[in-house]
């Protein structure tokens, strides 16, 4: 057994005090033989038993086309992992229908547990009636008492599946929640074909969703259709995939949700950093803050303190583009978005400001890409699972991280990325309050980029600031990543500089200004109308 320890604080707030409450959480390493080594598939819980459906059994998936998804990493079976003996039983898709098998065991689908019906939707896979690859345009409706006791007892499943079909279903790499009793899809793209990192020839299309897409799922128990489709779409903004979708408590006390970065920028090939909030009013890009420290889907614990009206959401593993230099406190970009060991926190207080965080220690390998966490059911939570962090005391069991995408190295893409795996690895997740601090960092830009007004079509204002002395590059590039103008190429610069241009000779469409330090870099979007 591994054990981590990791120290945060928890503030409580009054009208006029404040004091201050600390809590650590703690990671446990537990054995469950036989546990099935999967990830980028679908979960739901149900009386103490963990269901796994679909995904991948290998490693990251391959960068050219002869095997970027082979056939043998497709998980094509069911597993129901009792947690009251520690059991696993099994059972193979084979016998389900054609349609209904190949959805199910797709990757990087949707999915969303209501009470005890599970829904699966689009995902990415192998079509055998048009030999190929395609993002599937179903929704599928999984009773989970009845596959359950069928897996448990190996009797039929088939009867426990029903499927529609809607080309607007078509969407991978995105999340699917229910807010205000409607369904939403948010984000994605639809990919259809065989992936190759450098496309040359006619290999696959890639269209992104662009959108928050809300729809209505009509299930009696016997009749399952989808209606009402709506969607707020931003080109820009909403131009991500594999990223975080966290249930938050907003400082107004309403329940909604939080996309954390993603890939990739529309126009150019790094990941988002800024985040979107979603409420019962729709999408909001929100612009001020940038996550630096996790920028693809990982486990992730949502804790909100009621007391202090604070938000914390806790990130482990997965893939950044940074890491953090803790003698330095500088951060320094790897454009490859390797795999890291990071576990980071972002905290939004009483008044809406996010702020990230460094934790002390690390996750034990390269782990936390596309795993999850799943709450304890025990422990109590908002409508959107967030959990409820002033019900928590002494030392408390709140859920499990499992499942992910582990690599003995951070960056395989570009060498071998067969010899990643399927993470077989539990790990128990404690929260324990204590009287014992350590330090966190607080990540700080080490040089700040604002440019202003955005949209414009005749001057903006490029706002530079500098803590520390850095060797600094501002350019404007197109769409296509080429540079259009060179703004500032500075040694040793420090403090504050606003940089005035006219952009009124551009035609109109998506542009970048980009900084670049010697570790660091950072491109902001600016459209030109």
């Amino acid at each position: 057994m591994r054990k981590l320890v990791f120290l945060f604080f928890v503030f409580f707030c009054a009208k006029h005090s404040f004091a201050q409450q600390q809590f650590s959480v703690e990671l446990d390493e537990i054995t469950i033989p036989g546990f099935p080594a999967l990830h980028s598939g679908a979960h739901a819980e149900l009386d103490n038993k963990w269901i796994f459906i679909g995904g991948r059994n290998n490693g990251l998936h391959g960068f050219q086309t002869a095997n970027s998804f082979p056939f043998y990493g497709v998980n094509n079976t069911i597993y129901v992992v009792d947690l009251g003996t520690m059991d696993i039983y099994s059972y193979s898709c084979d016998s389900l229908s054609e349609d209904i098998r190949e959805a199910i065991t797709s990757s990087n689908m949707q999915f969303f547990q209501d009470g005890n019906t599970l829904y699966m939707q689009g995902g990415y896979g192998w079509k055998e009636t048009l030999q190929q690859f395609v993002t599937f345009t179903t929704l599928t409706a999984i009773d989970l008492p009845g596959l359950v006791n069928a897996v448990m007892n190996g009797t039929s499943i088939t009867s426990f599946f029903r499927q529609v079909t809607d080309e607007q279903l078509a969407i991978t790499g995105a999340h699917m929640q229910k807010l205000n009793n409607k369904f939403q899809i948010v984000f994605g793209h639809r990919f259809d074909g065989t992936y190759s990192h450098n496309q040359v020839g006619n290999f696959f299309t890639q269209t992104y969703n662009n959108s928050l897409r809300s729809f209505t799922i009509n299930d009696d128990g016997t009749n399952l259709s989808v209606s009402d489709f709506t969607e707020q779409t931003d080109t820009n903004n909403f131009h991500r995939r594999d990223y975080n979708l966290v249930p938050q408590i907003f400082p107004d006390r309403a329940e909604g949700f939080t996309a954390f970065s993603g890939v990739f920028q529309k126009g150019i090939n790094i990941p988002y950093f800024t985040t979107i909030d979603i409420n019962s009013t729709g999408a909001t890009h929100v612009p001020g803050f940038n996550q630096n420290l996790s920028q693809y889907h990982s486990a992730v614990v949502p804790l909100y303190d009621s007391v202090g009206n604070t938000m914390h959401s806790l990130f482990f593993g997965g893939m950044s583009m940074y890491k953090l230099d803790t003698v330095t406190n500088a951060l320094i970009t790897d454009s490859l978005v390797p795999f890291v060991s990071t576990i980071s926190k972002v905290t939004r207080n009483a008044e809406n400001t996010l702020t990230e965080y460094l934790l002390p220690d690390s996750m034990p390998g390269f782990l936390g890409s596309n795993a999850h966490f799943i709450p304890l059911p025990a422990i109590e939570k908002y409508d959107n699972k967030v959990l409820k962090l002033n019900t928590i005391s002494g030392r408390t069991l709140i859920g499990h991280i499992v499942g992910g995408i582990e690599s003995p190295e951070k960056n395989i893409s570009e060498t071998d990325p067969t010899v990643s795996i399927a993470s077989a690895r539990v790990f128990e997740v404690y929260i324990e309050t204590s009287p014992v601090s350590v330090a966190e960092i607080q990540v700080k830009e080490p040089v700040k980029l604002s440019v202003y007004p955005n949209p414009a079509n005749d001057n903006i204002t490029i706002e530079i600031n500098a803590e520390g002395k850095e060797n600094v590059e501002v350019i404007l590039m197109n769409s296509h990543g080429l540079v259009i103008e060179k703004y500032l190429s500075q040694k040793s610069f420090s403090g504050n500089k606003k940089l005035t241009k006219n952009i009124a000779a551009l035609p109109a469409g998506l542009y970048y200004v980009a900084l670049q330090t010697d570790k660091f870099s950072r491109a902001q979007r600016l459209v030109v109308k």
